[in-house]
């Protein structure tokens, strides 16, 4: 007797099959190698039961995050004021604030929402605050206005000296370093 296997999506599930086939063959003692025919209805059955079960999705998809478990992960680590989560290959782009209160963007693993980079970019630039206290240092111990330019890394401030003059400055946002200054009123 010659026994075909029906068709299965489920590999796994043919290899038991004719593994438990194989087996019950190897134990009896008789010399033909074909099943009995109990052997292969029990081993057609098998298939049968596998080819209605849903296929298994592979242990990798499993172990991937949801955009809602990354963004538990991330602010976890202290971020806060999530903005932007998207989806870009084995890892989620998320824009979000770090604790300095900083714009930053950081890219996470989606198997495990762990931070893989930390990527600043445009949005490092020093805050007021931050501008001010390097004025200072820098000989600028008095600022009157400071605004940051919508175009470019810049702030534009106005600020007095240590001998009380009055200068117009360009400060490089990210760094602090006075780029222009023209004093006022000369």
């Amino acid at each position: 007797m010659t026994f075909k296997f029906p068709r299965c999506s489920n590999s796994v599930a043919t290899i038991v099959a004719i593994a438990a086939l194989t087996a019950g063959v190897a134990g009896t003692a008789a010399a033909s190698n074909e099943p009995s025919e109990t052997q292969a209805n029990a081993a057609a059955d098998v298939i049968a039961q596998a080819s209605q079960a849903p296929a298994e999705e592979p242990a990798a998809e499993k172990s991937e995050l949801s955009m809602e478990q990354v963004i538990a992960k991330v602010k976890e680590q202290g971020y806060s004021d999530i903005s932007e989560i998207e989806r870009e290959g084995d890892r989620y782009e998320v824009m979000a604030k770090n604790a300095e209160g900083k714009k930053v963007e950081i890219y996470v693993d989606a198997k495990t929402g762990e931070i893989i980079k930390k990527d600043k970019g445009d949005k490092a630039a020093l805050s007021k605050d931050e501008v001010i206290a390097k004025l200072k240092e820098q000989g600028y111990p008095e600022v009157s206005k400071i605004e940051r330019e919508r175009e470019g890394d810049q702030y534009w401030v106005m600020a007095r000296d240590v001998d009380g003059k009055k200068f117009e400055l360009h400060v490089n946002a990210k760094t602090g370093e006075i780029t222009r200054k023209e004093q006022e009123g000369k």
